[in-house]
């Protein structure tokens, strides 16, 4: 499976997440390309779909991107391989045709939180995921705990909270959560190293500020 990111921080921290919890669930055979945007052009292009069909792709996910990458599911479909698209934003006025959307924004979707960043669907979608693989019996059958996903909250709440999208009562709990991880110091080590360098003490993690001086540039 590869997934296909933007290069914005919703973008990354969608991929880490999305990458990072198919691992914890006992699936390791993933990969991720995060385009290059100047070349690749935005989102899930041919281009890009052509890389990951090099590099020996079976299955296609995005995060962050795909709700209008028509030509690239279409160019994955030309190539056999299933497209799974994961966004956050806007749908336009017809939708790319791959095997499974997942966008809160979607007209027919009735989640309510219809201001997820692009991190806050991967996160969703990873417990939806371990759900269906306990009720399967998955972990039973290989004699694995199901992973806890809230380890990875820290990640949530920087894509959400750098993305600039809404608070609501949803994406609050989600960051609080996550801003609670990195103040205790239970982060990705990526996280402490960009508090380290814009000088800021992980237990004062949070606010607009942090926001403005830890986020990472794309």
């Amino acid at each position: 499976m590869w997934w296909s990111a933007i290069f914005d921080a919703d973008g990354a921290t969608s991929t880490a997440l999305s990458v990072l919890a198919l691992r914890a669930l006992g699936y390791g055979n993933v990969s991720y390309l995060v385009p290059n945007r100047f070349e690749d052009g935005y989102g899930l292009s041919p281009e890009v779909v052509d890389q990951a069909h090099a590099r020996g792709a079976q299955m296609i996910m995005t995060v962050d991107n795909g709700i209008s990458s028509h030509a690239g599911v279409d160019r994955a479909h030309a190539l056999g391989i299933p497209v799974l698209v994961t966004d956050h934003h806007l749908p336009g006025d017809s939708l790319p045709a791959a095997e499974a959307i997942i966008n809160p924004n979607l007209r027919d979707c009735e989640f309510p939180s219809k201001s997820l960043a692009g991190v806050g669907v991967a996160f969703y979608l990873m417990l939806a995921l371990r759900t269906f693989l306990r009720d399967k019996g998955w972990f039973e059958e290989r004699g694995i705990a199901p992973p806890n996903l809230a380890d990875l909250l820290d990640l949530v709440a920087l894509g959400t909270v750098a993305d600039v999208v809404p608070l609501d009562a949803n994406n609050r709990i989600l960051t609080w959560q996550g801003l609670s991880r990195i103040r205790a110091g239970k982060c990705r080590p990526g996280i402490k190293a960009l508090l380290e360098i814009a000088n800021r003490d992980p237990q004062k993690a949070g606010g607009k500020r942090s926001r403005l001086r830890t986020r990472p540039a794309p």
